[in-house]
């Protein structure tokens, strides 16, 4: 700020006075515009040389001080021990420069470290996600076959009954058949008369017991038929 001042107050008493001389000779501005102006001139040179003699005086006590601190720093820290001060300072200065690089590196690799577990959290989510959406579908598939088993024991169960049952049919039509055959030698074992058939009690409670047993034997054949198919429908859905 001092050696600027300086150079603005030679600039300005070089140039000024010689302007002014100049449009006065030249006409430009009156004599009273002249004077006013050279007025002004000079209070502002003035002003700058006010200031020009404070920062010289302000400089001049900053250079006392600071040749009273050198000279107590110079007294009271020798210099090959401010040497050695300075030049460990400077070696921690750098140590802690290198340590704050490696720290750098090491929060960069942290940062890398962090994105790839987040990655890989993302990646073990889908395929957990995908996991128990594969369980989900395995679940519904076990329980689908386990009501098809239900199903198939309960046709089974059907079919063993309608197996017995056919047993059983057959069985009675068997034991009709016999009753019916055994009936008709007896009806045929009886002796024939002459003149106009005339059936006796016993004949006629036979031929109607064997129309009974005949129609029986018809209906149960019709029933077995029935439940054949029933059986060979149950077999047949079970085997699909």
């Amino acid at each position: 700020e001092l050696g600027a001042l300086r150079e603005r107050l030679r600039e300005h008493e070089e140039a000024a006075p010689a302007w002014l001389q100049r449009a006065r000779a030249e006409g430009w501005v009156p004599r009273e515009e002249h004077a006013r102006g050279t007025a002004a001139l000079q209070e502002q040179a003035r002003a700058l040389r006010e200031r020009l003699a404070q920062l010289e005086a302000a400089a001049d006590a900053k250079a006392r001080e600071a040749a009273r601190l050198q000279a107590e720093l110079a007294a009271a820290v020798p210099r090959a021990q401010h040497e050695a001060a300075e030049a460990g300072l400077r070696a921690e200065a750098a140590a802690l420069a290198q340590r704050l690089q490696e720290l750098e590196r090491r929060h960069e690799k942290t940062c890398e470290e962090v994105f790839r577990v987040q990655r890989q959290a993302l990646f073990m989510k889908s395929e957990r996600q995908a996991a128990e959406d594969r369980l989900g579908a395995a679940q519904k598939q076990l329980e689908q076959a386990q009501d098809e088993a239900r199903r198939l024991r309960e046709l089974h169960g059907q079919a063993e009954d309608a197996a017995r049952l056919v047993r059983d049919r057959d069985r009675k039509i068997t034991e009709l058949s016999k009753e019916v055959f055994r009936l008709k030698e007896a009806l045929n074992a009886l002796p024939e008369s002459g003149g106009p058939p005339q059936s006796p009690p016993n004949t006629a409670a036979l031929q109607a017991q064997i129309r009974a047993l005949e129609e029986k034997l018809e209906e149960t054949e019709t029933r077995h038929s029935k439940v054949v198919m029933l059986y060979r429908s149950h077999l047949l859905y079970a085997v699909q």
